[in-house]
């Protein structure tokens, strides 16, 4: 059997690359850093040193917790320092009294710039202010060329390390009650969606589970469960509680705002 035939085929193109960056690092003993990832793709690299000899894949994504990662493949007797990841901490600094930043539209912000997804991290905001975690050689770039979000005129400037602390996640509460714990069903819910027009996106593969694509409608969501529907944005399932009288289940999801 082959290596790929472990994962989805959508998948199987980033399987490739990330197998070739491992055994670069295998045959030459050397460091190689990879982009941003996000955890899915994180682990597909980790699956995949199995298939290489003194090849560790280490990652980080500035502190501890992050969602997004970039992710350091070396032979196993080279010790690895924090730098040796080049992330930089880029602060926000905005008028926020008539517009308040979020996390779409930093990343909205980038994107518009010309930057690739790949090219910077995890987002904050929380109402200290926002930040940004990003690839060290893009960091200048952003800081000069980057001056409004939407309308609003902005600064990045860049932050030690030593003085952030990590906002706690942004959810906004929602409690809905389902029939089931079906996929198609809870995306129903949540979206605004009939259960016909929220299997479309599933099937088109326009579903990610745990950053995972799903496009079976009918599979199971569990608690702690992150879902993200291209075009709706994300959310997280916080808590299932028992059924209702009715006999649906009550369940509580956190938006990402």
């Amino acid at each position: 059997m082959s290596v790929f035939d472990h994962f989805r085929k959508e998948e199987r193109p980033f399987v490739e690359r990330a197998l070739e960056m491992l055994t670069l690092a295998e045959r030459k003993q050397a460091m190689r850093l990879t982009d941003f990832l996000d955890p899915r793709q994180l682990a597909i690299f980790q699956s995949l040193a199995s298939q290489v000899q003194d090849i560790v894949v280490s990652a980080s994504g500035g502190y501890e917790g992050a969602e997004r990662t970039r992710a350091l493949l070396h032979p196993d007797y080279l010790p690895v320092e924090q730098e040796d990841f080049a992330l930089a901490l880029l602060r926000i600094e905005a008028d926020q009294r008539f517009h308040k930043l979020e996390h779409r539209d930093v990343m909205g912000s980038l994107l518009n710039a010309g930057l690739k997804r790949e090219k910077f991290g995890d987002m904050l905001v929380d109402e200290q202010g926002a930040y940004a975690v990003v690839a060290e050689e893009v960091a200048d770039f952003i800081c000069t060329q980057v001056t409004q979000i939407h309308r609003t005129p902005v600064r990045f400037e860049r932050m030690a390390w030593a003085d952030f602390t990590p906002p706690a996640p942004q959810f906004a509460p929602k409690t809905i009650t389902v029939p089931s714990p079906r996929l198609d069903a809870v995306i129903g819910e949540v979206c605004h969606l009939s259960r016909a027009k929220a299997v479309l996106p599933i099937r088109a593969g326009k579903v990610k589970v745990n950053w995972k694509v799903v496009d079976d409608p009918s599979y199971a969501l569990d608690g702690g469960d992150m879902v993200s529907v291209a075009g709706f944005g994300r959310f997280k399932l916080l808590e299932v509680a028992g059924p209702t009288r009715s006999g649906r289940i009550r369940m509580t999801v956190g938006l990402v705002t």
